[in-house]
């Protein structure tokens, strides 16, 4: 009798010390993807199987309040990001999206087609390959310049993560030039 009372004893705080063990909280997640974190370094990876870092980067101010900012990204220094020409080819890729005056505001959003959401093009001099997975945070929008952080990826071909800074440039005289304050 002892025996089946330490035995039911033993057997009832095992089932205590299981269930206080397991978790009831809900880990389901919100989103459809699983996302990486943002990497700290300056935007780089691969874009059309080339290597590639961020050296250039700009946003043009719409025109309008109706119109889109556009941005142009690449891995060549040039003198003057806003009127300098930025061409793609196989071994200098580029990278681009535009967005509306309200996504272009501080905040994140992620990739994916619809209503507040956006794409990424990746070119290679010859082919736009569009890319819906990923997230673009802008962190500051000032009249010179917009920084944030970026992760896109395209298949097995173009992936990058890491911060970014872009000259702001509006349009003067038929031209465009750094945003002035």
């Amino acid at each position: 009798m002892k025996k089946t009372i330490a035995y039911t004893f033993l057997t009832i705080c095992g089932v205590l010390i299981i269930g206080a063990c397991s978790s009831s909280e809900d880990v389901s997640s919100t989103s459809s993807t699983s996302l990486p974190d943002y990497e700290t370094t300056t935007l780089s990876g691969t874009v059309v199987n080339t290597s590639w870092t961020l050296k250039t980067g700009r946003v043009t101010v719409p025109t309008s309040s109706t119109g889109s900012y556009s941005v142009s990204m690449i891995n060549d220094n040039l003198s003057d990001a806003c009127s300098s020409t930025y061409t793609g080819t196989s071994s200098n890729p580029k990278i681009m999206f535009s967005r509306d005056n309200d996504s272009m505001e501080v905040g994140e959003t992620e990739l994916g087609w619809g209503t507040g959401k956006g794409t990424i093009t990746f070119y290679d001099g010859d082919t736009n390959y569009i890319s819906t997975t990923g997230k673009i945070s802008i962190d500051t929008h000032t009249t010179t310049a917009v920084t944030g952080k970026m992760y896109a990826e395209m298949g097995s071909h173009s992936k990058i993560n890491g911060t970014f800074t872009l000259s702001r440039c509006c349009l003067s005289g038929g031209s465009y030039a750094l945003c002035s304050e």
